[in-house]
This record gives C-alpha cells, structure tokens and sequence, in this order.
C-alpha cells in the first residue's frame, strides 16, 4: 500500500512539471466587423448579426450575399481519398461551380432552419430552400433572385414559370440584387427558359451533396491546432504555381463579380482577379524549451542538452502538424548526430512513407494530417518544417477602415507558452467618387504591422484603420512560442 501511494505520488509529480496543454487548440481571432467562418452556426450567427435581417426573405438575402462575396466561379473542388464539405469550400479553396457552390448555399440555408430541394436545369444546378410555406429561388452562381411582382417575398421557380415577367421585369422594376444582379453575365431569358425545364428533387437531407462537394465536411475542421514553437502566416496573395489544385484557379469572369459592386468592390480590388492565396507554415521546435517538448511523443528518447538523444538503441520523435488549410508544397530539414531517417503521415499517423531531408512536397500536397517522425540511433539535434498552404482570403478576418475590435480565443493557453497575433496592412485612399471599383486612383500608405500577445483568454484589442475605403490586406499570422 505504501508503496502504491509512493507510485502514485511520483507519477503526479511528474505530471506537474509538464505543460498542462501542449498546443493552442482552436486558436481562432474574430472580429465584429466580418464573419466567423470556424462552423456553419458561426456564419449564419455572424451573416445576420452584421446585416440586421430579421425576416426569413431578409436572412436569405444575407446569407446569399456572403456567399457571393466569399467564393468565386472556378472548378469544383477534388481531392483524392478526401472529401470537400462545405466548410473547407469556404476555408481552403474559395471557389467551386455551380452545384458545389449551391451545395453550401444549401448547407447554410438549413443551418438558418431552412428546407432545401435541388432543382437541375439542362446544363446547370439550382437550389430552391422553404420558408414561411412557400419555396424561394436563390442563385449564387448566376448572382439573382427575383422579389414578386408584389415584393412580398422572393419568387420560386414555379412562380417564375407561371409568370416569366417575374425574371423579365425584374431589373426595370428593381425586384433584383442592386450590386450584383448577373454580374458574370448571364441573361434574364436563359433563367426563365432553365426554370421552365426544370423539375424539383424531393427535400433534401443535411448529408446531401453534388459532384465532387458533399452536404456536411466528414473529417475536417477550420479549427487552427498550433504547437509551441510554430507559426502559420496567412497571405493575401497567391505564389506562382503554388495551388493544391494544378491550374490558375483565377475567377473566369474576371473583376466582373466586382467592379460595380460598392460594397464588395472596395474591399477585393486592391487584389485583381479573384483567385488563390498562399501562406506559411513553420515549424522548428527548441528542444531546450519545456513548451516545445510537450507536444513531440517520445519513444526510446530523452530531451538533454538541447537535443533528442536515444536511449534505446533507437529513438523515435512525432511532430504533429495538422492544419485547417492544405499544404501546397514543403521542406523538411534535420540534423542527425549518428543515422537518422525521416517518415512523413497524411492520415495523422495511421501509415507512414518514406521521407528525406528537403523537398517534401510531392508527399504533402493536398494534404491536412499531417505528422512528421525521426527515426534515430544517435541524437536528433533540430529540425524544422516549412511549408506553403493555400487558403481562401475571403474567409479570414481582415480588417475593415474605421475600429475593428478583434477577439482572440483558444482552449486554453499552453503553459509557459506564448500566443501572438499579427496583422500587416496598408490603409486605402480612393478617389470620392468613381463608378467602378478596378484599383484605378487608389493610393496606398505604408506598412502597418500590429502584433499582440496573448496574455488572457478570450483576449481584446482594437486596431483603427485609416484611410476612406477597407485597407489591402498583405497578411495575418498566428504564432506559438515558448517563454
């Protein structure tokens, strides 16, 4: 018994000396000027709290509206093995056709409490969603709805057939969007003449999906897990040829979804052509550093020195690197002292494959668990990962002109660990008065940098942007490091 007690006693002691969390779990920043795009509830909350609706037409519109101004006309989404829900649409690519793009429209609108049912046309996929009995058309991909010639709520498609001047008259009579009514081109005859062949599929389930995009995510979250001794910096830009998808993956109608628009227009033409946006992962742990061992599984290994040393013959070291964005590209790079060997995971450890210090990318492109092992009869002394991913820049929290008050939140905070958040930007000055949103006169001021440390959580700060118009965004970066 006495000794039992002395077992239990050593075992919490060696418990106490180990960081309590070992990452910042659902490290998420928000702000109150733009949408939380971490779940479905999130964005419904998020879509009507900034848009006021209070109808059930009003909560459709705005959520319709998000959508434009999240995602653009591309290609549907694949990835081998892996599915896209909605969540990872909006978080990674940003961009999809027309039944994946209504396939989130979809996700979103049952989220609100809303019934959907699919409806195809010859060559394209439409969505029709169920409130306050009676069915509604919504049309993210060719940017319409239509009000009833009464305006007493948003038409459906079988109102549309039994009167097409519903469609026809809609823009004379200003029944449609007034920023972004078939911006991409289309015409008022084709809507009427899709609705006329069509035929409702029966309501649909929340599992749903079309083509490549299922109706919920199966296996992927946008929530951020960040080791101590990490960082990842999301960009507003695209690197060439730096996409999980090989392609441009640029808008195919050009600046059209926006160039007229005055409430998107401002905050996208500071980058062109909607397209991809990279950023960088980085990873390089100090094993001299409580904080950073905390999240590394050792086998056969001590931390000593401030390196990995064997004490079995062979030491095996995992670094857990899973990230809500996918990894594009990738360098591995390990020092040794005696033989070594490198194992990367894309299943969060389930099987490995053969890696080597360097060039990683053709293991890890399109992939999101992933986990790296040093295999060593020696001492592993350092290593680091640095790594490209692509993200969707319409999903993450820019910053609006005028006071963003910004919310950072966590699990917890790691013990002997340090959160930041940074901001870089540059505050926009356009023109006071100009009929199209293209970039043209915009003048653009320094660098701003704002970094913050985490010392509470949740923890608040503001930044006040200058400038008359949403400033461009260069990038944002959450970072773990320990004390």
């Amino acid at each position: 018994m006495i000794r039992l007690l002395i077992a239990c006693v050593f075992a919490a002691a060696v418990l106490a000396v180990r960081p309590a969390f070992a990452a910042a779990d659902a490290f998420k920043v928000t702000t109150d000027k733009t949408v939380d795009n971490s779940s479905l509830d999130s964005i419904v909350k998020d879509v009507v709290r900034l848009s006021g609706a209070k109808t059930n037409d009003e909560k459709a519109i705005a959520i319709l509206d998000y959508l434009h101004a999240t995602i653009f006309h591309f290609a549907y989404p694949v990835e081998k093995n892996q599915s896209v829900g909605p969540l990872k649409v909006l978080n990674v690519y940003g961009w999809g056709l027309c039944g994946g793009q209504h396939t989130v429209l979809k996700a979103l609108f049952e989220t609100a409490g809303f019934q959907v049912r699919y409806r195809g046309w010859d060559g394209h996929t439409t969505i029709e969603t169920n409130y306050d009995n009676h069915w509604h058309y919504f049309d993210v991909f060719l940017k319409c709805y239509f009000w009833t010639k009464d305006r007493k709520t948003i038409a459906g498609q079988d109102d549309i057939n039994a009167d097409p001047s519903i469609v026809l008259d809609g823009l004379k009579d200003k029944r449609v969007p007034a920023d972004y009514y078939l911006c991409c081109g289309d015409e008022a005859k084709g809507i009427v003449s899709g609705s006329k062949g069509s035929k409702p599929l029966p309501p649909s389930k929340p599992e749903d999906g079309w083509a490549s995009v299922t109706g919920r995510d199966q296996g992927y979250s946008p929530l951020l897990r960040l080791p101590s001794g990490a960082s990842l910096r999301l960009g507003w830009s695209g690197e060439p040829n730096m996409t999980a998808v090989p392609g441009k993956n640029l808008h195919t109608c050009g600046i059209k979804d926006f160039r007229d628009n005055k409430v998107l227009g401002p905050i996208l033409e500071h980058y062109g052509q909607r397209t991809y946006a990279d950023g960088k992962f980085i990873y390089a742990p100090d094993f001299s550093k409580a904080a950073d061992m905390a999240d590394i599984n050792l086998t056969g290994a001590t931390a000593a020195d401030g390196k990995l040393n064997a004490t079995a013959g062979k030491g095996v070291a995992i670094f857990k690197l899973p990230l809500p964005v996918v990894y594009v590209a990738g360098n591995i790079d390990a020092a040794f002292e005696g033989d070594g060997n490198l194992f990367i995971s894309t299943n969060a450890g389930k099987s490995w494959q053969p890696a080597k210090a360097g060039d990683n990318s053709a293991l890890l492109k399109q992939k999101y668990d992933v986990y790296v092992k040093a295999e060593f009869a020696g001492a592993l002394k350092s290593l680091r990962v640095e790594a490209t991913v692509e993200h969707n820049r319409c999903a993450q929290p820019y910053l609006l002109n005028g006071k963003n008050a910004i919310t950072v939140s966590a699990n917890a905070l790691p013990k002997d660990s340090v959160l930041s958040v940074t901001y870089a930007y540059q505050e926009a000055t356009a023109p006071a008065t100009r009929k199209q949103y293209n970039g043209a006169g915009v003048i653009y001021g320094e660098t701003k940098t704002v970094t913050k440390e985490i010392t509470a959580l949740p923890f608040n700060f503001e930044i006040d942007v200058g400038g008359n118009e949403p400033p461009k965004m260069l990038y944002f970066e959450r970072a773990v490091k320990a004390k």
